[in-house]
């Protein structure tokens, strides 16, 4: 079968449009056709190479993708022909850490063998081109109008919930809605801060006031404060120009004068991180999301010793099965309007949405396939 997908010959290049072979689903895997498809910045990220890893290439790119199951192979147990998916995570299914319920943290997935290989859950390629091979990502590769995956990375999903909304569910939403659903657990009137309004951060914010707590939100972009107090958070603070010391004592007077409970950073930012982390009360507990470098605090004993502990987690710390029916139903009673977040392109302006989610022009973009 020929397929239209976007390729990435090398990194730091353009990706282009391109026919492509795809396999037939083998023992345990799915055909989908695609809906739609969220554009994260790891995407970006990769195709310009700012993690500064690698891939092999060409590739295709994606990993947020929403769609219907058109065919299965021999031994698929999870979905039928006709159902409707959200394509998440991989996971071997088969390690240690899978075979005791916590496949956030499998082997091969933490080690990046699972999505940044190149290859699928056989250790060859979906798709080729000419014969030879064109790499995946994450074991998905949503940047195609269809795709050959494991059962494991796909979620079925109840028919009324509009595919073309669906994908980003699989990823930046639900990394900060598992950090606090499954992580931090945060009780009714705890106070929960957030940095960063993105996907992520609203993901953490709607879910934390979905379970009872109070919300902070910080953010320098007032556009999107905006959006978040619209949609449920208690307080927002612009940190635009503030030192750390001010973002400090902005967020802990907020906090009833003592801080929060709780912390959920997506910003990667090493100011707001710092004025963040201390502003906790004792026994403060983090979720750090976003990729940190070289942070130093001035003095353990005044700065982050209230045992305060700190999680560097790995997409939720959720397992998919898990957070993506809460956020649903969450969604259907008006408790986590993912949607308000959506712009849509065609998938032949893929280019044009990842350049406006890179300069902050949308807060999530999907493409889509029809």
């Amino acid at each position: 079968m020929q397929i239209k997908a976007s390729v990435l010959e090398e990194q730091k290049s353009q990706m282009r449009f391109q026919l492509l072979d795809l396999i037939e689903p083998r023992a345990k895997e799915v055909r989908i056709k695609m809906v739609g498809s969220g554009v994260c910045h790891t995407d970006i990220a990769h195709a310009k190479n700012e993690f500064n890893m690698k891939l092999n290439t060409p590739i295709v790119l994606g990993h947020e993708g929403a769609g219907i199951v058109e065919s299965i192979g021999p031994g698929v147990t999870k979905v039928a022909e006709g159902d409707h998916v959200i394509i998440s995570n991989p996971y071997c299914g088969v390690c240690d850490e899978c075979m005791r319920g916590e496949p956030w943290y499998c082997e091969p997935g933490t080690d990046g063998s699972l999505h940044l290989s190149g290859l699928d859950y056989y250790g060859t390629t979906p798709f080729s081109r000419r014969g030879k091979p064109v790499h995946t990502l994450f074991q998905q590769s949503s940047f195609a109008e269809m795709i050959v995956v494991h059962e494991n990375t796909v979620t079925k999903i109840d028919d009324d919930i509009d595919l073309k909304y669906a994908g980003p569910l699989s990823c930046g939403l639900r990394t900060g809605a598992g950090y606090v659903y499954n992580l931090l657990k945060p009780r009714p009137a705890d106070w929960v801060c957030v940095t960063g309004v993105g996907p992520v951060g609203l993901g953490a914010m709607w879910m934390a006031r979905a379970m009872g707590a109070k919300t902070i939100v910080l953010d320098i972009n007032q556009s999107r404060l905006d959006m978040a107090k619209e949609t449920g958070a208690d307080v927002i603070i612009n940190s635009d120009g503030m030192s750390e010391g001010e973002m400090y004592a902005a967020i802990r007077a907020a906090a009833d004068g003592k801080g929060t409970h709780f912390l959920v950073e997506t910003t990667g930012v090493e100011s707001v991180i710092k004025a963040s982390m201390r502003q906790m009360r004792g026994g403060g507990q983090c979720a750090e999301c976003a990729v940190v470098g070289s942070i130093s605090f001035d003095s353990y004993t005044n700065d982050c010793n209230d045992a305060h502990t700190i999680t560097f987690g790995r997409m939720g710390n959720v397992a998919n099965e898990i957070i993506i029916p809460v956020m649903l139903d969450l969604y259907r009673r008006g408790m986590f309007p993912f949607d308000k977040l959506i712009t849509f392109y065609p998938f032949e302006h893929l280019q044009q949405a990842m350049d406006d989610s890179e300069t902050g022009r949308v807060i999530k973009p999907v493409v889509l396939f029809d």
